[in-house]
Protein backbone atom coordinates (compact mmCIF):
# COMPACT_ATOMS: atom_id res chain seq x y z
CA UNK A 1 0.00 0.00 0.00
CA UNK A 2 1.39 3.64 -0.83
CA UNK A 3 0.18 6.26 1.18
CA UNK A 4 -1.11 9.24 -0.08
CA UNK A 5 -0.88 12.26 2.04
CA UNK A 6 -2.78 14.93 2.58
CA UNK A 7 -1.02 18.36 3.86
CA UNK A 8 -2.83 19.95 6.51
CA UNK A 9 -1.80 23.41 5.79
CA UNK A 10 -3.08 22.94 2.23
CA UNK A 11 -5.99 20.89 2.64
CA UNK A 12 -8.05 21.47 -0.17
CA UNK A 13 -5.36 21.33 -2.90
CA UNK A 14 -3.64 18.26 -1.54
CA UNK A 15 -6.32 16.55 -0.72
CA UNK A 16 -7.65 17.05 -4.81
CA UNK A 17 -4.32 16.03 -5.72
CA UNK A 18 -4.51 12.69 -3.17
CA UNK A 19 -7.69 11.81 -4.07
CA UNK A 20 -7.03 11.55 -7.66
CA UNK A 21 -4.04 8.97 -7.30
CA UNK A 22 -5.90 7.29 -5.11
CA UNK A 23 -8.78 6.93 -7.77
CA UNK A 24 -6.19 5.72 -10.28
CA UNK A 25 -4.53 3.48 -8.32
CA UNK A 26 -6.14 0.04 -8.65
CA UNK A 27 -6.63 0.15 -4.47
CA UNK A 28 -2.66 0.02 -4.66
CA UNK A 29 -3.39 3.93 -2.94
CA UNK A 30 -4.96 4.91 0.20
CA UNK A 31 -5.55 9.03 1.53
CA UNK A 32 -4.54 9.64 5.07
CA UNK A 33 -4.78 12.78 6.26
CA UNK A 34 -1.63 14.18 7.50
CA UNK A 35 2.05 11.60 8.46
CA UNK A 36 1.64 8.25 6.75
CA UNK A 37 2.48 4.94 8.87
CA UNK A 38 5.98 4.37 9.78
CA UNK A 39 8.07 3.16 7.30
CA UNK A 40 5.23 2.77 4.31
CA UNK A 41 5.73 4.42 1.37
CA UNK A 42 4.13 7.70 0.71
CA UNK A 43 3.12 10.55 -1.63
CA UNK A 44 3.39 13.93 -0.26
CA UNK A 45 3.41 17.50 -2.11
CA UNK A 46 5.37 20.52 -1.60
CA UNK A 47 8.83 21.59 0.04
CA UNK A 48 7.02 22.50 3.62
CA UNK A 49 5.01 21.60 6.52
CA UNK A 50 3.85 17.94 6.05
CA UNK A 51 6.91 17.11 3.54
CA UNK A 52 9.44 18.21 6.10
CA UNK A 53 8.40 16.07 9.41
CA UNK A 54 7.89 12.63 6.55
CA UNK A 55 10.70 13.00 4.21
CA UNK A 56 13.86 12.90 6.19
CA UNK A 57 13.02 10.01 7.96
CA UNK A 58 12.29 8.07 5.01
CA UNK A 59 15.72 9.36 3.52
CA UNK A 60 17.61 8.02 6.34
CA UNK A 61 15.58 4.31 6.40
CA UNK A 62 15.91 4.22 2.66
CA UNK A 63 12.17 4.00 2.25
CA UNK A 64 9.90 4.82 -0.95
CA UNK A 65 8.03 7.99 -1.57
CA UNK A 66 6.94 10.14 -4.17
CA UNK A 67 7.16 13.91 -4.26
CA UNK A 68 4.60 16.27 -6.23
CA UNK A 69 5.27 19.60 -7.07
CA UNK A 70 3.80 22.19 -10.01
CA UNK A 71 4.44 20.60 -13.38
CA UNK A 72 7.10 21.78 -15.80
CA UNK A 73 4.74 23.01 -18.82
CA UNK A 74 1.52 24.65 -18.07
CA UNK A 75 2.14 24.37 -14.41
CA UNK A 76 -1.16 23.77 -12.24
CA UNK A 77 -0.43 25.98 -9.69
CA UNK A 78 -3.11 24.39 -7.37
CA UNK A 79 -5.98 24.69 -9.90
CA UNK A 80 -8.16 21.97 -10.96
CA UNK A 81 -6.28 22.16 -14.51
CA UNK A 82 -2.60 21.88 -15.32
CA UNK A 83 0.23 19.30 -14.55
CA UNK A 84 1.21 18.36 -11.59
CA UNK A 85 5.27 16.85 -11.53
CA UNK A 86 5.85 13.55 -10.00
CA UNK A 87 9.42 12.81 -8.25
CA UNK A 88 10.57 8.96 -6.35
CA UNK A 89 13.20 9.42 -3.84
CA UNK A 90 14.08 12.80 -4.50
CA UNK A 91 12.90 16.26 -5.90
CA UNK A 92 14.57 16.15 -9.30
CA UNK A 93 12.80 14.09 -12.53
CA UNK A 94 14.73 11.40 -13.74
CA UNK A 95 16.23 11.13 -17.20
CA UNK A 96 14.18 8.81 -19.21
CA UNK A 97 16.13 8.72 -22.24
CA UNK A 98 13.34 6.64 -23.94
CA UNK A 99 10.67 8.76 -23.37
CA UNK A 100 7.30 9.04 -25.29
CA UNK A 101 8.26 11.66 -27.60
CA UNK A 102 4.75 12.54 -28.67
CA UNK A 103 3.49 12.80 -25.52
CA UNK A 104 3.55 16.81 -24.98
CA UNK A 105 5.90 17.46 -27.84
CA UNK A 106 6.65 21.31 -27.66
CA UNK A 107 8.48 23.18 -30.68
CA UNK A 108 11.30 25.23 -28.92
CA UNK A 109 13.04 28.45 -29.73
CA UNK A 110 16.30 27.65 -31.82
CA UNK A 111 19.66 28.41 -29.36
CA UNK A 112 19.92 32.02 -29.32
CA UNK A 113 23.58 31.97 -31.16
CA UNK A 114 24.09 35.52 -30.53
CA UNK A 115 22.42 36.78 -26.89
CA UNK A 116 22.50 40.06 -24.70
CA UNK A 117 25.06 40.92 -22.32
CA UNK A 118 23.30 40.18 -18.94
CA UNK A 119 23.42 37.19 -16.38
CA UNK A 120 19.87 36.47 -15.23
CA UNK A 121 20.41 34.76 -12.12
CA UNK A 122 17.15 33.76 -10.83
CA UNK A 123 17.07 32.84 -7.02
CA UNK A 124 15.72 29.65 -5.64
CA UNK A 125 12.73 30.00 -2.86
CA UNK A 126 14.27 29.47 0.54
CA UNK A 127 12.37 26.42 1.22
CA UNK A 128 13.72 24.81 -1.67
CA UNK A 129 15.60 21.02 -0.61
CA UNK A 130 15.50 22.06 3.10
CA UNK A 131 13.78 18.45 3.30
CA UNK A 132 17.34 17.06 1.74
CA UNK A 133 19.64 19.40 3.61
CA UNK A 134 19.84 21.90 1.30
CA UNK A 135 20.84 25.33 2.54
CA UNK A 136 19.49 27.87 -0.20
CA UNK A 137 20.10 30.57 1.82
CA UNK A 138 24.11 30.16 1.86
CA UNK A 139 23.89 29.44 -1.94
CA UNK A 140 22.60 32.76 -2.35
CA UNK A 141 25.05 34.35 -0.31
CA UNK A 142 28.03 33.24 -2.47
CA UNK A 143 26.35 32.93 -5.35
CA UNK A 144 27.28 36.50 -7.04
CA UNK A 145 30.83 36.19 -6.04
CA UNK A 146 31.15 32.96 -7.60
CA UNK A 147 29.46 34.51 -10.81
CA UNK A 148 32.08 37.46 -11.02
CA UNK A 149 35.27 34.83 -10.63
CA UNK A 150 34.27 33.35 -14.28
CA UNK A 151 32.36 36.50 -16.22
CA UNK A 152 32.33 39.99 -15.96
CA UNK A 153 29.56 40.65 -16.96
CA UNK A 154 26.46 42.28 -15.37
CA UNK A 155 24.15 40.56 -13.31
CA UNK A 156 20.49 41.19 -13.37
CA UNK A 157 18.84 39.37 -10.42
CA UNK A 158 15.28 38.01 -10.22
CA UNK A 159 13.66 36.85 -6.93
CA UNK A 160 11.57 34.05 -6.58
CA UNK A 161 7.91 35.41 -7.18
CA UNK A 162 9.02 38.57 -8.92
CA UNK A 163 6.25 40.26 -10.76
CA UNK A 164 8.50 41.05 -13.73
CA UNK A 165 7.39 39.01 -16.40
CA UNK A 166 10.04 36.04 -17.48
CA UNK A 167 10.25 37.15 -20.99
CA UNK A 168 11.23 40.71 -20.39
CA UNK A 169 14.46 39.29 -17.71
CA UNK A 170 15.02 36.46 -21.20
CA UNK A 171 15.01 38.71 -23.60
CA UNK A 172 18.32 40.24 -23.84
CA UNK A 173 19.88 37.72 -21.53
CA UNK A 174 23.39 36.21 -22.61
CA UNK A 175 22.70 33.04 -19.42
CA UNK A 176 20.51 32.40 -16.98
CA UNK A 177 22.40 31.00 -13.95
CA UNK A 178 20.16 29.23 -11.07
CA UNK A 179 19.66 26.32 -8.60
CA UNK A 180 16.91 24.21 -8.66
CA UNK A 181 14.56 26.66 -10.28
CA UNK A 182 11.93 25.95 -13.33
CA UNK A 183 12.78 28.96 -14.50
CA UNK A 184 15.85 27.23 -16.22
CA UNK A 185 13.25 25.16 -18.06
CA UNK A 186 11.53 28.34 -19.50
CA UNK A 187 14.99 29.77 -20.77
CA UNK A 188 16.04 26.05 -22.41
CA UNK A 189 12.40 26.59 -23.72
CA UNK A 190 13.36 30.55 -25.57
CA UNK A 191 17.02 29.07 -26.13
CA UNK A 192 18.75 30.73 -23.46
CA UNK A 193 21.30 28.38 -21.99
CA UNK A 194 21.78 27.83 -18.74
CA UNK A 195 24.06 27.34 -15.70
CA UNK A 196 22.48 25.06 -12.86
CA UNK A 197 22.83 22.53 -10.25
CA UNK A 198 22.55 19.10 -11.12
CA UNK A 199 19.02 19.03 -9.07
CA UNK A 200 17.47 21.31 -11.59
CA UNK A 201 14.99 19.86 -13.89
CA UNK A 202 17.00 21.22 -16.81
CA UNK A 203 20.03 19.88 -15.79
CA UNK A 204 20.52 17.77 -18.79
CA UNK A 205 20.69 20.37 -21.42
CA UNK A 206 22.44 23.22 -19.37
CA UNK A 207 26.00 23.56 -18.07
CA UNK A 208 26.85 22.49 -14.26
CA UNK A 209 29.87 24.22 -13.76
CA UNK A 210 30.48 27.89 -13.55
CA UNK A 211 33.24 27.96 -15.15
CA UNK A 212 31.49 27.43 -18.50
CA UNK A 213 29.28 30.59 -18.25
CA UNK A 214 31.19 31.96 -21.00
CA UNK A 215 30.59 28.71 -23.28
CA UNK A 216 27.56 27.12 -21.98
CA UNK A 217 26.45 23.96 -23.53
CA UNK A 218 23.73 24.02 -26.06
CA UNK A 219 22.91 20.26 -26.90
CA UNK A 220 19.70 18.85 -28.18
CA UNK A 221 16.61 18.90 -26.24
CA UNK A 222 13.96 17.20 -27.97
CA UNK A 223 14.82 14.07 -25.47
CA UNK A 224 15.46 16.10 -22.53
CA UNK A 225 11.84 17.74 -23.30
CA UNK A 226 10.50 14.13 -23.38
CA UNK A 227 11.38 13.31 -20.60
CA UNK A 228 10.03 15.66 -18.30
CA UNK A 229 6.36 15.23 -19.50
CA UNK A 230 6.93 11.87 -19.17
CA UNK A 231 6.80 12.46 -15.73
CA UNK A 232 4.15 15.42 -15.61
CA UNK A 233 0.49 14.54 -14.77
CA UNK A 234 -3.15 16.14 -15.25
CA UNK A 235 -6.03 14.92 -12.18
CA UNK A 236 -7.61 13.34 -15.01
CA UNK A 237 -4.42 10.96 -16.10
CA UNK A 238 -3.91 10.83 -11.93
CA UNK A 239 -7.32 9.31 -12.04
CA UNK A 240 -7.40 7.19 -14.82
CA UNK A 241 -4.11 5.36 -13.44
CA UNK A 242 -2.07 6.63 -15.94
CA UNK A 243 0.28 8.53 -13.28
CA UNK A 244 0.10 5.45 -10.49
CA UNK A 245 1.47 3.67 -13.58
CA UNK A 246 4.33 5.65 -14.02
CA UNK A 247 5.02 5.81 -10.52
CA UNK A 248 5.42 2.58 -10.20
CA UNK A 249 7.62 2.47 -13.13
CA UNK A 250 9.76 5.18 -11.62
CA UNK A 251 10.33 2.85 -8.52
CA UNK A 252 11.30 -0.02 -10.80
CA UNK A 253 13.51 2.07 -12.73
CA UNK A 254 15.64 3.41 -9.42
CA UNK A 255 15.22 -0.40 -8.35
CA UNK A 256 16.89 -1.76 -11.24
CA UNK A 257 19.47 1.08 -11.78
CA UNK A 258 20.28 -0.08 -7.64
CA UNK A 259 20.74 -3.66 -8.17
CA UNK A 260 22.70 -2.63 -11.23
CA UNK A 261 25.42 -0.67 -9.39
CA UNK A 262 25.71 -3.76 -6.86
Amino acid sequence: MIFLCVTREREMKTRRIMAALEQGSGGRGQLVLGAPPADEPFVVWGQCWLSEAIVPPAVRSGGDWWHVDNGFYWPANGRPTGYYAISFRGLAPAFLADADRTRLPLRMAAWRRSRGDHVLLALPGMHYGRILGADMAAWCRTIAERIAAHTDRPVIVREKGCARPLAHDLAHAFVVVTHSSKVAVDAVVAGVPAVVEPTNPAAPVCSTDLAEIETPKMPERDAWWASLMAQQFTLDEMRSGFAFRAMQGMKDRFDGLCSAAL
